[in-house]
């Protein structure tokens, strides 16, 4: 694996129970050196050293369900029928972003194939609040260590998307702090990739 980033070579990861999908690509790191402009706290204040991510990845094919909650004070049980649901319909969840009111959940296509009850899964789910669904959607991800400690390296992320007039429709970190990750129009997907890449990871790096 090391021989292939250090040689820039792109990488797919495939799922064996689904040979035949799209996988993910996984754009490695052109150079090693760490960069100046990115720093990572790691201990105390004074503990400060240099970090840039290391590649970037894009998983398309994604169906963004937006669901609102329909009781104007909060529902403890609000959050407990969502997962609720999607367990009984054996539903896997690739990213997740809530508030107290409000969940947006990013899903593989793939996965609503599978199960063919997605129409179902729809209805129950209004049961529970407002629900909207965007189609043609694609995860960007920034990978690399302890991302949570880089100073300044979301802003900068959002602000290359933003400056590149792509849309962001959800955000995520998940708790590894491996990785940033955020959801888009797959329409933007290769050209949200070469932005993210070129900024954050060529540049961060030189």
């Amino acid at each position: 694996m090391e021989q292939v980033i250090r040689a820039s070579i792109p990488i797919r990861i495939k799922n064996v129970m689904n040979p035949q999908g799209p996988g993910t690509v996984i754009y490695p790191n052109r150079s090693i050196p760490s960069s100046p402009k990115i720093v990572e706290i790691t201990g105390g204040a004074d503990e400060i050293h240099s970090k840039a991510p290391t590649a970037i990845t894009i998983k398309e094919d994604i169906v963004v369900l937006n669901i609102h909650s329909n009781q104007k004070t909060i529902s403890h049980g609000f959050f407990a029928r969502i997962f609720g649901t999607l367990d009984k319909f054996g539903i896997a969840v690739d990213l997740i972003s809530t508030s107290e009111v409000h969940v947006s959940m990013a899903i593989m296509v793939n996965e609503i194939y599978r199960f063919k009850g997605f129409d179902r899964l729809v209805k129950e789910l209004k049961d529970i609040g407002e629900v909207s669904v965007l189609n043609q959607m694609a995860i960007l991800s920034l990978v690399g260590r302890k991302m949570k400690n880089m100073v300044g390296i979301a802003g900068k992320m959002f602000s290359t998307l933003a400056e590149g007039n792509v849309n962001i429709e959800m955000i995520s970190q998940g708790a590894s702090e491996i990785n940033i990750s955020c959801v888009i129009s797959k329409q933007d997907s290769i050209k949200a990739l070469n932005l993210v890449h070129d900024t954050l990871v060529i540049n961060s790096s030189s």
